[in-house]
């Protein structure tokens, strides 16, 4: 025996000191001595699951525990093992196993609570991050844990006061600081979170991940320049730091550096294959002039086979039978409530769906709650938040639900759950309102739109769902409330004002060059953007005009404006000019219900023909160019017919108010025909 425990200290120190080959020959050799060596099959399992032959170590382990039931480490070890291959069900039960042996292990109750919460189990979670807590005062990661499962079980207060506890009990640790300030971002609470991360900074100023979370935090608050800066500082720090990767790359998008944008996020996802980065890029592409509908296509469908399409399930749910009795169960699935024409829109749904036939529910993913959403609580059948569930728990949620038809109203955007109609947790399933293009799932089945928008024959082949078209228009415009119209401020004045105020990305260098064109055609011309939140962002936008011959003071740049800002600066507008080859839909509406007009280009994709399709409702055809040639030849020609645009000023309104653009209930009565359709 004393030879054996010999064997075993020497392969012990070779451990130790690093030297794995020695070790693993040493444990060999005592294992040819004692086959059930309990602590030496444990201690070479841990250096051939290292190695990557997980298949050997799981049998060492599992000897191991023949050998000795009891032996915690070996439970708890092979739990690790199994946690680091995703079997989460196996690995929890090993460390409730290491529970029963030693009721009080905080590293089994951590490590328990992680695996569970991998399955969505975040209440159970919760109860294993408290019991660690409570039993080890003197270690930080249980409140860290703690907080994080009680964030994710939507319990966001209580999380904040568990990280306060920890900077109390931990105050020289960053990462407290860093996680509080995370917390309290996610609770609104920006300027205490820019202080915790601040706090955190200053106890470790080369903490990457303190900077890339202040500058989520400053980017919330219109500081988008600093935000910027902390990104860029945190990948000087860590190259490869995958997330400051996509938050630079999304926020250079916001502020209208398409190329850059696609560039960083594209180094993201070399680093780190994340679905979040993929739509980010993707919205990036949408803007881009250099891509093709079928490359753009091609970028969705690659997107689908990464991260959707190997979570189709073998078998879906069967569609409801035809005649069948009771209301077919409609699912609305939204997460951006931050954007007010999709939250228009949903509450238009809910207010016209017959409920004598359609039972509505819908999954909602707010960032928190308000008057607006008690509101549209009222308006549904049933109304669920979501946004604690993982994309798996949601589709089980569905599934449960036994929903007939699940419509997405986000596509690509924020705070999109593709991953969850990946899932197919509905038997038909379907695209709608605010995304112009297919969304490259298989378990899309259908894409409402129109024939305008999308034309019979040509349009198929961008798509891998099937098109539905509705009579009128695929999508409803819901107008805000706002001042009437003003008379046309050409009328009064030598200069004629064009506007655009669309998502700055929108701008691409194909619209510059088209609108320089303009403004270089059109006596005293001036144009207004919307420049976003970045001083150098607005003067690159700028300079790009400058390059095409436009003087300075041609240009007008605006920051990001209020709501009742942003409607009221169409009074300043003669017309209106619709973005390429990503224009307008609900921008354009907005121009429309303020007596603008909109000069659009029509493209061949979907996302170049919104404003196509709804100057075609309201029977203008002279503002639509067929090329970038043609539409600055229509804008020098409508700038000066002035009369008929104070004319048309004075009409466009109630135009809207007849058109089907705006009719609500019959929209909603097109859309359940086509729901009953399919």
């Amino acid at each position: 025996m004393a030879f054996a425990d010999d064997l075993f200290q020497q392969a012990v120190t070779a451990h130790q000191t690093g030297d794995l080959d020695a070790a693993e020959h040493g444990y060999r050799q005592l294992l040819s001595h004692v086959p059930d060596h309990v602590s030496g099959l444990t201690n070479l399992a841990s250096i051939i699951a290292r190695r990557g032959d997980t298949q050997e170590a799981e049998a060492l382990y599992l000897q191991a525990i023949t050998a000795a039931p009891a032996h915690a480490d070996a439970h708890f070890n092979l739990g690790n093992l199994y946690r680091r291959l995703g079997r989460v069900r196996d690995a929890a039960s090993r460390y409730e196993e290491v529970l029963r042996i030693t009721p009080n292990s905080p590293a089994a109750l951590v490590n328990l609570g992680l695996a569970v919460g991998h399955s969505g189990e975040w209440p159970r979670a919760v109860d294993c991050f408290a019991r660690a807590a409570t039993i080890a005062p003197h270690l930080p990661d249980p409140l860290h844990y703690l907080a994080d499962a009680l964030a994710r079980c939507g319990r966001r207060a209580e999380a904040v006061a568990a990280l306060r506890e920890s900077v109390s009990r931990f105050p020289d640790a960053p990462r407290g600081y860093q996680n509080l300030g995370i917390q309290l971002a996610a609770s609104g609470e920006t300027e205490d979170a820019v202080t915790a991360f601040e706090r955190a900074l200053a106890l470790n100023p080369d903490y990457a991940e303190a900077h890339n979370a202040l500058g989520v935090v400053q980017e919330t608050v219109g500081r988008t320049d600093d935000a910027q800066a902390g990104y860029r500082q945190a990948i000087r720090l860590r190259p490869d730091f995958a997330d400051a990767w996509m938050n630079l790359g999304t926020s250079l998008g916001e502020q209208g550096h398409a190329a850059e944008a696609i560039e960083a996020l594209r180094r993201a996802l070399t680093l780190a294959p994340n679905p979040l980065a993929g739509s980010a890029l993707l919205l990036n592409l949408m803007c881009s002039a250099h891509l093709t509908a079928e490359q753009l296509k091609a970028e969705h469908v690659a997107w689908a086979d990464a991260y959707a399409n190997p979570l189709v399930p073998a078998t879906v749910p069967p569609k409801r039978p035809p005649g069948a009795k009771g209301r077919t169960r409609v699912g609305y699935v939204m997460g951006d409530f931050r954007s007010r024409p999709a939250v228009a829109f949903l509450e238009a749904l809910l207010t016209h769906h017959d409920r004598t036939r359609f039972h509505i529910t819908v999954y909602a993913s707010p960032v928190k709650p308000d008057e607006q959403l008690d509101a549209l609580r009222r308006l549904a059948d049933t109304w669920k938040p979501v946004a604690h569930l993982t994309d798996d728990r949601l589709a089980g949620t569905v599934r449960a639900d036994e929903i007939d038809i699940l419509v997405d109203l986000n596509g690509h955007g924020p705070g999109n759950r593709l991953l969850a109609f990946a899932r197919k947790p509905a038997a038909t399933q379907i695209s709608l309102f605010g995304y112009p293009a297919t969304t490259g799932l298989r378990t899309m089945d259908y894409r409402v739109t129109d024939a305008v928008t999308d034309p019979p024959g040509s349009a198929e082949e961008l798509y891998v769902e099937k098109l539905l078209r509705l009579p009128d228009l695929g999508w409803l415009y819901v107008p805000p409330k706002a001042p009437e119209p003003n008379p046309l401020p050409a009328a009064r004045n030598r200069e004629f004002r064009f506007g655009c105020l669309n998502h700055p990305g929108k701008v691409s260098d194909a619209s510059v060059e088209t609108w320089a064109a303009i403004l270089n055609a059109v006596p005293n011309a001036r144009l207004v953007l919307l420049a976003g939140q970045s001083v150098t962002s607005a003067g690159a936008l700028a300079e790009r005009f400058t390059r095409h011959g436009v003087a300075s003071d041609q240009i007008e740049l605006i920051n990001r404006l209020t709501a009742t800002d942003y409607i009221g600066t169409y009074h300043r507008f003669d017309m209106a000019l619709d973005p390429f080859p990503f224009g307008g839909a609900v921008t354009a509406c907005d121009a429309l219900w303020m007596g603008v007009p909109v000069l659009t280009a029509a493209c061949r994709d979907a996302r170049g023909r919104q404003g196509l399709a709804v100057l075609n409702a309201l029977g203008l055809p002279e503002f639509v160019a067929d090329s970038p040639d043609q539409l600055v030849t229509l804008a020098a020609t409508w700038a000066d017919q002035r009369d008929s645009l104070a004319d048309l000023r004075a009409t466009l309104r109630e135009m809207m108010m007849q058109s089907p653009v705006t009719a609500a209930a019959s929209y909603v009565k097109q859309l359940e025909a086509a729901y009953m359709s399919v």
